[in-house]
């Protein structure tokens, strides 16, 4: 995998944490044009990518790294792209998942590269086809208070379930997560989707989007504030 960040004293501590676990980190960019440059000399199965680095190219906005994942995935569609950053919002969230098909990304808060073994798992999925949102991200988005009515209709359990999916899990994970069977699982997810309206799919992937699109339609965003992250 190749890591991308400005800051070179970050990309050492990424790389010491991630190949403790054994991944193979084949290179190290400081700017996107590096990225680009190394995704094609090493053909890597993932790339962990921090939404703000890169110089800005120019741009007042300070997200060259989603600009970076974009261009990425026109050239290389079964990419696995882990993206973080310090301040995790919705509006990086609808871009991420918007990247070509919506799959083989994942969006995670900067602080989790402190725990080596959420990045690599992530790594893992992302590059097996799947959507791996931060779980303090679709904690916050569920809480919000735009969204609060609806999902207050839910049981406990059925919220649970609901959260872990917005995190990208299968059903056998959301199983394990909450040690009940999948089938209880399917139960849960079956009459969450009906109270709050969303299409039913067989595929994990798809309605995992499909959360993910009924949270930014209901206008949810994270207020940031300790009071409301419960």
């Amino acid at each position: 995998m190749i890591i991308a960040d400005d800051v070179p004293m970050l990309r050492d501590l990424y790389r010491q944490s991630i190949q403790a676990f054994g991944v193979d980190v084949l290179a190290e960019a400081a700017t996107t044009t590096e990225l680009l440059v190394h995704v094609c000399n090493h053909r890597p199965d993932a790339v962990l990518v921090d939404i703000n680095f890169g110089g800005h190219q120019g741009r007042p906005q300070d997200d060259d790294g989603l600009h970076a994942a974009e261009r990425l995935r026109e050239g290389h569609p079964r990419l696995g792209i882990v993206m973080f950053s310090v301040h995790m919002t919705p509006a990086y969230l609808r871009r991420i998942t918007a990247i070509g098909d919506g799959t083989h990304i994942g969006y995670l808060g900067k602080e989790r590269i402190k725990d080596a073994y959420t990045i690599v798992d992530a790594l893992a999925r992302v590059t097996a086809g799947e959507t791996v949102i931060d779980g303090a991200l679709a904690g916050q988005m569920l809480r919000t208070r735009r969204v609060q009515d609806p999902i207050g209709r839910l049981t406990g359990r059925q919220r649970q379930a609901l959260e872990l999916l917005a995190q990208g899990r299968t059903n056998k994970a959301i199983a394990d997560e909450m040690k009940v069977a999948v089938p209880t699982v399917e139960a849960y997810l079956s009459e969450v989707f009906k109270t709050l309206d969303i299409p039913a799919s067989p595929d994990d992937h798809k309605r995992v989007l499909a959360v993910l699109a009924w949270l930014r339609s209901a206008g949810a965003r994270p207020s940031g504030t300790r009071a409301d992250q419960g």
